[in-house]
C-alpha cells in the first residue's frame, strides 16, 4: 500500500475507530503471549507455592497414616501374623495432572497449561487428575515374622495392594513374640 492510500483509509475510518483497532491488537498480542495482569507478578505465585507446601506435607502424612492403618488392620486378620506393626515410606508427593492445550504451528507444537480463574481473579492450572504418592518400601514387624508361609502371604498381599516389588518389602519377627 502506498502512503496516500493509508492516509485515505485513516481519514475514512476515523481516529477513534483506528485507536480501538490498535488497542485490540495490542491486547490480543499481550494475552496470546501469556502476560499476567495481577500486579504482583511472580511474587504472588511464590507466596502461593510456599503456603501450599505445609498442606502437601500434611496430605502426604495423612495418606501414609491411612495406608499404614488399613494395612495393619488387614494383616491382623491373617492367621499366624499376630501382633503387627507397619512402617511405610513414600517415593514422592501427590502429583496433579493438569490439562494442556496443544497448538500445531507447522513443524512445531506448542503446549500450554490451561488456567482457570476464581471469583477473586486468581488463576490456577486446571487439574484433571490427582495421583496419590507411590510407596517406596514397607517394613512389617509381627509375631509370625519368622514363619516362611506367613512371610510369603504378607509379601503377596502387600505386592497386590500397592504394586510394589517383593524386594522392597521386609518382614521381621517381633522380639515380643512367643517362641
Amino acid at each position: 500500500m502506498k502512503m496516500e492510500e493509508i492516509k485515505k483509509l485513516i481519514q475514512k475510518a476515523g481516529p477513534m475507530r483506528l485507536g480501538v483497532v490498535v488497542l485490540c491488537g495490542v491486547l490480543l498480542i499481550l494475552f496470546s503471549s501469556g502476560v499476567s495482569f495481577s500486579g504482583s507478578g511472580g511474587n504472588k505465585e511464590t507466596k502461593e507455592a510456599t503456603a501450599q507446601e505445609p498442606d502437601i506435607t500434611a496430605r502426604q502424612t495423612q495418606y501414609r497414616e491411612k495406608m499404614k492403618q488399613e494395612l495393619t488392620e488387614i494383616l491382623r486378620r491373617v492367621e499366624g501374623v499376630g501382633n503387627v506393626e507397619v512402617m511405610l515410606t513414600l517415593k514422592a508427593s501427590n502429583e496433579k495432572v493438569t490439562l494442556k492445550d496443544n497448538t500445531d504451528r507447522g513443524n512445531d507444537t506448542e503446549e500450554q497449561t490451561v488456567l482457570i480463574e476464581d471469583s477473586e481473579r486468581n488463576s490456577s492450572p486446571y487439574v484433571i487428575q490427582e495421583k496419590e504418592p507411590e510407596l517406596e518400601g514397607v517394613v512389617i514387624v509381627c509375631d509370625g515374622g519368622a514363619d516362611a508361609g506367613v512371610k510369603r502371604e504378607i509379601t503377596e498381599a502387600v505386592s497386590a495392594l500397592f504394586q510394589i516389588e517383593s524386594h522392597k518389602i521386609k518382614i521381621m519377627k517381633s522380639k515380643e513374640a512367643k517362641e
